[in-house]
């Protein structure tokens, strides 16, 4: 073999290995999500910690019952990834569609403990824990895994507006729901994204950006 022949056959084998290394080497933390909504000071000035970064908002404890009739507190997805969702039973075609979806997101990673969805109602005057045990059984609603939520009126509302930062939206006159948006929140309580739930392509981003999620924190094992 002459030394050409012999330069550019090591030439061919050397580049695949070299693209190999370079991905395997700069290319693991290529995916991230954008951390929403930065703390603001009295001021309105973006608050940072004394180590120089952006402090984020976090979603505050909340104390609700679930469809089983339990205490359901901020504390039981403290640690998981959840996706929050406010309806209403009585909602419109919009809140079936949208419970749908979520249907695809629990199936999807119903072998990860740690992903969840919390659905609260914003009408509790309607929707009972036995209304709410009802709805869950209509979707297939898997124990641990996907909770519905009523409490006192007043404290969804704020939690729904300033806990998630969600604006109302009439629906007929029947009542109102929030908006179609879910909500993506991490391990530490902080919102992730922000996905338009009646919309299969958005909810596939968010399938996708929950396996990103995952993926981040299995790396900081």
């Amino acid at each position: 073999m002459s030394n050409l022949k012999a330069l550019i056959l090591g030439i061919l084998i050397l580049v695949p290995i070299l693209i190999l290394a370079f991905v395997g080497v700069f290319g693991e933390h290529h995916f991230t999500l954008p951390t929403y909504y930065p703390k603001l000071d009295a001021s309105g000035k973006v608050q940072y910690s004394t180590q120089g970064d952006t402090v984020f908002h976090q979603v505050p404890d909340f104390d609700l019952v679930s469809q089983e009739g339990e205490t359901f507190t901020s504390a039981d997805v403290a640690g998981d990834i959840y996706v929050a969702h406010f309806f209403s039973t009585n909602c419109p075609t919009r809140c079936q569609q949208i419970s749908s979806q979520l249907v695809r997101v629990q199936e999807a990673f119903e072998s990860k403990p740690e992903v969840k969805i919390v659905s609260v109602t914003v009408a509790p005057e309607i929707d009972s824990v036995e209304a709410l045990q009802r709805y869950a059984a209509t979707y297939g609603a898997k124990e641990d895994k996907w909770y519905f939520l009523t409490g006192e009126k007043q404290e969804i509302l704020k939690l729904a507006r300033e806990g998630y930062y969600l604006p109302e939206q009439e629906v007929g006159q029947q009542g109102f729901t929030y908006s179609d948006k879910l909500v993506l929140v991490d391990k530490e309580g902080r919102i992730r994204g922000v996905y338009d739930g009646t919309d299969q392509g958005e909810v596939d981003r968010l399938k996708t950006e929950i396996n990103v999620l995952l993926d981040d924190y299995s790396k900081r094992k």
